[in-house]
């Protein structure tokens, strides 16, 4: 389909979620700036997107439901309440990022939007002007959000995620590199943690690749943390001596600038992961239960090593198992591979 683009003044997105889901749909909404660049973009979100894209870098408004990972905390008349302030906008389009969520799809159709396109849930197609059927079986998820803003005709210039890292974040991740003496071609970058233990590697032996690394190449590495990872990342460090350092970054956009700053990181299949793929260094990333093709770091300068265990679905005792599965040798392989295939870059 395609729309005059002169005729569209105003357009809402919805889309809240975690950090991996709200990375994986930015280059989406940077699809619709691109092919829409006059209009108003409003985006429904929970606050964790404001790190990614604050108001004014892409979009033009963010307006927030609050949320606990996926789970709508307002109440449904503060949402009725929400989404009623919305519609007095007057939207041309209405894109509903959420596709699985029927809140959004019936939050998509109270916009009143003159055009509204998902593709789910299907049962919720009669509310979309444009309804659209994604493919049956693996498929990524950043294709996923991308095939919804061309159903609308729009031209996806670049397909790779994207965030806002701030001037002021920059310098800091510059000071701390100074202040530490890190250069960036002897820089891993390295973040132990995940959303839960289970869905992790174990600290020992990232610990080890830490270690083999600064033996043969003299790297450093950086360790990285999220909330409550602080003593793994502490105990990562104690294992790798003297060559780890602990990074600092209160916010995603600081954590960006640390690994943009780095030549390589290396994580399980979580949240960083995908913001180390929208900063644009090259990733390793390590997934147990996650299917590569749906969920892996986007892009041919990334590897994922999946674990040699493929199961239909995981329970947390699986879960575990496929990440043990995943051997050191293996991975030192791959990461010793690609440190010198970088310096050679």
């Amino acid at each position: 389909m395609n729309i005059n683009n002169q005729n569209v003044r105003n357009i809402v997105i919805l889309k809240w979620g975690a950090l991996g889901d709200l990375v994986a749909s930015t280059s989406a909404i940077k699809a619709l700036r691109d092919n829409f660049p006059d209009a108003h973009i409003t985006l429904l979100t929970n606050h964790l997107m404001e790190q990614l894209l604050p108001a004014g870098f892409i979009v033009d408004e963010l307006v927030f439901l609050h949320t606990h990972g996926t789970h709508v905390l307002d109440s449904f008349f503060r949402q009725l309440q929400t989404i009623l302030n919305l519609r007095r906008k007057k939207f041309d389009i209405a894109v509903n990022l959420r596709w699985t969520s029927e809140r959004s799809a019936v939050m998509t159709y109270l916009t009143g939007a003159k055009i509204r396109v998902s593709s789910g849930p299907k049962d919720a197609w009669r509310l979309y002007t444009i309804p659209l059927q994604h493919p049956i079986g693996p498929y990524h998820e950043i294709h996923r959000h991308l095939d919804i803003v061309k159903a609308l005709g729009c031209t996806v210039f670049d397909e790779t995620p994207i965030l806002c890292i701030t001037d002021q974040q920059d310098k800091r991740a510059q000071q701390f590199f100074a202040e530490n003496n890190l250069l960036k071609e002897k820089t891993l970058c390295l973040h132990p943690g995940a959303s839960k233990p289970v869905r992790a590697w174990l600290p020992e032996r990232y610990a080890e690749i830490g270690k083999r690394l600064t033996e043969r190449y003299d790297a450093k590495i950086l360790l990285t943390y999220g909330k409550g990872e602080e003593q793994l990342v502490q105990q990562v460090a104690a294992m790798i001596g003297k060559s780890a350092i602990i990074g600092q970054s209160p916010t995603i956009g600081d954590l960006a600038a640390l690994i943009r700053h780095s030549k390589l990181f290396l994580s399980n299949c979580t949240g960083p992961m995908n913001v180390a793929v929208a900063a644009r260094t090259p990733v390793v990333a390590l997934l147990g239960s996650s299917d590569p093709i749906d969920w892996g770091a986007y892009g041919t300068m990334h590897i994922n090593i999946k674990s040699p265990i493929v199961l239909p679905h995981y329970t947390d005792e699986q879960e575990r198992q496929a990440y043990d599965a995943i051997t050191i040798e293996r991975v030192w392989e791959t990461i010793s591979t690609r440190w010198e295939a970088l310096r050679n870059d």
